[in-house]
């Protein structure tokens, strides 16, 4: 099915200003505070959230990419491989729901991590939830609950990001809304960040890029988007990343991908969990 071109919203006026803010906390911030900020605002910044020399290094190792030019699809050749993939989803489509109790635990998963160089004179997003790719329905309400969040991210500022190079535009307490309600850019406030920082914000909330109006500069962000373990990836993690880099990863890392099953029998190959012996899972798959 061919999707029609998201509309390109005009620039926030540059006279605009925010009535709310996100608030920003050290590292050291106890995990009890960043929940309680989360439920009531859907987002935190932490501050210096990874050392300078983590950024140097993912730099380095994203050079190769970093460098590429972009590929872009045109009217005349609609399938030619487009890098500006729709990262916004299509509205939500009603779907029957199943309820069971479970005592098992089921860990979450890297749904996607990018790299996103956004350039001068780039436009906004749209404001959009991305927990939408998965079809979540919002109740809203007073009620709510950590039971209704499907996905977070994490948007590491690789650079100081300021509101005119375009920081994320970001609705606090919008994850509390219903479907019936839509984000406005007279309810945004800007994720400015010094680099090294990060967002966390829950997937429920409404979010966009910002347009970056500031001649000569590049705005550089580093995003992981994490899942429940019971819903597909975004990114198919299982063909996205090099055997030869799985190989080299601790117990974690391989859970996050989906390569060691939780408490219960997801994701098993041939009746075991497939960090057990991926090199044996990999040649068998291969036959």
């Amino acid at each position: 099915m061919t999707r029609a071109p998201l509309p390109i919203p005009s620039p926030i006026p540059a006279s605009y200003q925010p009535t709310s803010t996100i608030e920003t906390h050290p590292l050291t911030t106890p995990l009890e505070t960043i929940l309680t900020i989360l439920s009531r605002d859907g987002g935190i910044i932490i501050k210096d959230f990874i050392p300078q020399s983590d950024l140097t290094s993912i730099t380095t190792e994203l050079e190769p990419w970093s460098t590429t030019p972009r590929r872009d699809s045109t009217p005349n050749n609609p399938n030619k491989p487009n890098d500006a993939f729709h990262t916004i989803p299509p509205p939500n489509e009603p779907r029957p729901g199943l309820g069971a109790i479970e005592m098992n635990s089921i860990d979450p998963l890297l749904s996607l991590s990018v790299s996103l160089n956004i350039g001068y004179g780039a436009p906004r997003q749209l404001l959009h939830r991305d927990d939408n790719v998965h079809h979540i329905r919002h109740k809203g309400g007073e009620k709510w609950g950590f039971d209704e969040a499907s996905q977070f991210g994490c948007l590491i500022a690789g650079c100081d990001v300021t509101r005119e190079m375009g920081a994320t535009m970001f609705v606090p307490g919008s994850h509390r809304w219903g479907d019936d309600r839509m984000a406005g850019a007279g309810e945004v406030c800007f994720a400015e960040m010094t680099a090294g920082s990060a967002l966390i914000f829950l997937a429920s909330t409404f979010h966009g890029g910002g347009h970056n109006s500031v001649p000569g500069t590049v705005r550089t962000m580093h995003s992981l988007f994490f899942v429940r373990g019971n819903l597909r990836t975004e990114e198919n993690q299982f063909l996205a990343v090099p055997r030869s880099k799985v190989r080299e990863m601790g117990p974690k890392m391989l859970e996050l991908l989906g390569y060691k099953k939780p408490t219960t029998a997801l994701g098993i190959v041939d009746n075991i969990s497939p960090h057990e012996d991926i090199d044996g899972v990999w040649e068998r798959a291969m036959q």
